[in-house]
């Protein structure tokens, strides 16, 4: 794949347009895959791919087509790209106020990563259907997916592997959580009733993953509440006909504390052994480490010396050092200098370095990383692409008894400066954002080539900040598997240059309330040429795919 030209030489290429233009959302033209048999440049399973290269049109919103910034700019273009509408919780203070958030996904399989959002109490769910020149139009009501409840952390996934994404939206102070089945057409159903989901109130957050390799989607939800139960029903078991059970005592999760506080739940490989563990980021120190044990049941491994975030709110997991292992951030709360009445809950973010077999070591003053106000949602991504993944969270809190510092202050974004360090670069990347920030979303929504940032505050409208681009190169890549895991959740994907070799995993993952959509992107510095892309399937066979030209979109599929 050095060039189109090329590949064209190396196969036969079998392109047709496909016009989509179904319910109120825009019209579009993609590519069919181009099927690709084993030649020199792909070992191992045989995969189709289809390519497409960077948009750099002048319907972009903030995007140049010539750019020559060395250094990571956002513009906040909310109301330009047509989000114009507001979370809204009245009188949402306590566990309502810290519910809301966003799910991010392409539902319609047009290429263009969708957002779902929650409304609240006074504004119904929006659907935004992303219209491919910079905008999103909401198109719920005709979905079905118009609720006007008290939603939080939604997710895409699909359930049921016919290829298109489902969704779970979960719900707080007595509101039902829901499971809607994507019917195509951009229709949903309702199937919460026969999915035997007996859920609890105030459903934070959920993840998807496969843990028991059975190549179905299976469901971990969060709650947090001020009740004692003697059951919590966290884990969910996908038993591959649209209904779940739960599982939780069977798994071993279950009954975390005397009182609920989970919030957001991640699965992730941590220990390198090919079966997705569980990060479980929880509130009042009790934040937790469970290792898979390959039989469907699991393990607390947390290691109280190290994992110490004692108001853990949310998580971003990745490879910031490039080894080869997955590396958590956890968002928390923090006073800078020290606040004698807040006590315990002082110490701030946390960043725990993978030790390559599921134990970590904490390096959150050596990545100065610690100071974060009320940290929410968080994500790691490359903004600069400059081939090392940063940080970004958001923050806010309200309330008569929360510090004033806490309703004032700014989301954060720390810029990875290569030696393991990170510097604070907010303001200086034009992130002036000091709202109830809850949900996040890391993506490049526009398909430009860089990632951008969609912020779902509390009581309060979204935010949309557009990167404007450096001039460093990157590749985006999409998976797409023969199984009913058909997003190929649990997959890895390895980039090697001739100066790096990078890692991504792909989750439905959970940033708080809040998802990125399954996809890896990789940020390439100023490499052109990749020697390799190395992908590991969920059933650990590999395909190798030799000499890839950067700055493309590419979705993989195995055949």
């Amino acid at each position: 794949m050095k060039t189109n030209n090329q590949l064209n030489s190396l196969v036969i290429l079998a392109f047709t347009s496909i016009i989509t233009a179904c319910g109120g959302g825009g019209g579009s033209t993609t590519e069919k895959p181009t099927v690709i048999a084993p030649t020199s440049n792909i070992i191992g399973e045989p995969v189709s791919i289809s390519y497409a290269s960077a948009q750099t049109s002048s319907t972009d919103q903030c995007h140049s087509s010539a750019v020559e910034n060395s250094t990571v700019k956002f513009t906040e273009i909310s109301q330009q790209a047509g989000l114009n509408f507001s979370h809204s919780m009245p009188n949402g203070d306590g566990i309502l106020g810290m519910s809301g958030g966003v799910a991010a996904g392409d539902f319609n399989s047009d290429g263009w990563t969708d957002l779902y959002a929650i409304g609240g109490a006074g504004q119904p769910n929006l659907l935004l259907i992303n219209q491919q020149d910079g905008s999103f139009k909401d198109d719920a009501n005709f979905a079905n997916v118009d609720l006007l409840n008290r939603g939080s952390g939604p997710s895409f996934a699909d359930i049921d592997g016919d290829g298109l994404l489902d969704l779970f939206v979960g719900s707080v102070g007595g509101a039902k959580p829901r499971l809607f089945i994507n019917t195509g057409n951009e229709k949903f159903a309702d199937i919460t009733e026969q999915s035997g989901l007996n859920l609890p109130t105030n459903n934070f957050s959920a993840t998807w993953g496969d843990y028991d390799k059975d190549n179905d989607l299976d469901l971990f939800v969060t709650h947090y509440d001020d009740d004692t139960f003697e059951h919590y029903p966290y884990f969910w078991r996908n038993n591959g006909d649209l209904t779940f059970t739960d599982v939780s005592l069977a798994a071993g999760i279950d009954k975390l504390s005397i009182r609920d506080r989970t919030f957001t739940p991640s699965f992730a490989d941590i220990n390198n052994d090919s079966w997705q563990d569980l990060l479980l980021v929880t509130d009042n120190n009790l934040t937790k480490v469970f290792i898979n044990n390959q039989d469907g049941t699991f393990k607390d491994f947390t290691n109280t010396d190290v994992i110490t975030d004692n108001a853990g709110m949310g998580s971003a997991i990745g490879d910031y050092d490039n080894d080869g292992d997955l590396d958590w951030f956890v968002s928390a709360i923090s006073f800078k200098d020290g606040v004698k009445h807040f006590g315990w809950l002082t110490p701030g973010n946390r960043f725990y370095q993978n030790q390559g077999d599921g134990t970590f070591i904490d390096k959150t003053d050596e990545t100065g990383v610690r100071h974060g106000y009320w940290g929410w949602a968080s994500c790691f991504s490359d903004f600069n692409n400059d081939g090392h993944l940063d940080i970004f969270h958001v923050n806010g809190m309200e309330g008569d008894d929360i510090d004033p510092m806490f309703k004032d202050d700014p989301s954060r974004l720390f810029m990875a400066n290569g030696d393991g360090t990170f510097t604070e670069s907010a303001l200086a990347a034009g992130i002036d954002d000091k709202a109830m920030g809850r949900g996040l979303v890391c993506f490049d929504y526009d398909k430009d080539g860089d990632q951008d940032l969609y912020i779902a505050n509390h009581n309060q409208p979204p935010k949309l900040f557009c990167n404007q681009g450096t001039n460093n190169n990157f590749i985006n890549i999409r998976l797409v598997e023969k199984t009913t895991n058909t997003q190929a959740i649990g997959a890895r994907i390895y980039v090697k240059t001739t100066t790096s070799q990078q890692m991504r995993e792909l989750r439905t993952g959970n940033n708080f309330v809040s998802q990125n959509p399954v996809e890896a992107h990789f940020g390439l510095h100023k490499t052109t040429n990749i020697e390799y892309i190395r992908i590991v399937w969920p059933d650990s066979k590999e395909t190798k795919i030799n000499d890839v030209d950067s700055n493309q979109f590419l979705i993989i599929e195995r055949i």
